[in-house]
């Protein structure tokens, strides 16, 4: 069976979404509903949480490439509705099953999870709570 829902990492740019997919605000109105999405992950897009290009203005340089990702989830298949909720000044969370792919082809599977959009995480693209740190806004 193939994949519904993906996650992929772009090398310096932003995550690329895939599937069945409901983006929500922190209140948990949608915001869109959709089949793809381009959100950015290096924190200074002028239209959060969509990737607008200023990751290439700005010069951002991450790899795309899981460091120390969360243990892949088993005996799930990435289908039905992937929830994506932005977090004010935090990262988005996710839910619903979904195949992450880094740049390098490495993949996991999730069911919730959160990604991060400010740019700083040392485990991006996973949320590791440095927005708090680095008093993100967006």
């Amino acid at each position: 069976m193939q994949d519904k829902n993906i996650i992929s990492v772009f090398e310096n740019g932003p995550i690329h979404i895939r599937g069945d997919l409901v983006l929500i605000n922190s209140d948990g109105d949608v915001i869109q509903k959709t089949d793809e999405l381009y959100l950015c992950r290096c924190g200074n897009s002028n239209n959060k949480p969509y990737c607008d290009g200023e990751h290439k203005k700005k010069n951002f340089l991450e790899a795309g490439k899981f460091i120390k990702p969360p243990a892949s989830e088993t005996d799930v298949i990435s289908e039905g509705v992937l929830e994506i909720k932005v977090q004010p000044n935090g990262p988005l969370i996710f839910r619903g099953v979904a195949l992450i792919r880094d740049c390098g082809d490495e993949e996991i599977y999730r069911k919730v999870g959160g990604l991060c959009r400010c740019g700083q995480s040392n485990n991006s693209p996973f949320c590791d709570g440095t927005h708090s740190k680095i008093e993100f806004v967006g």
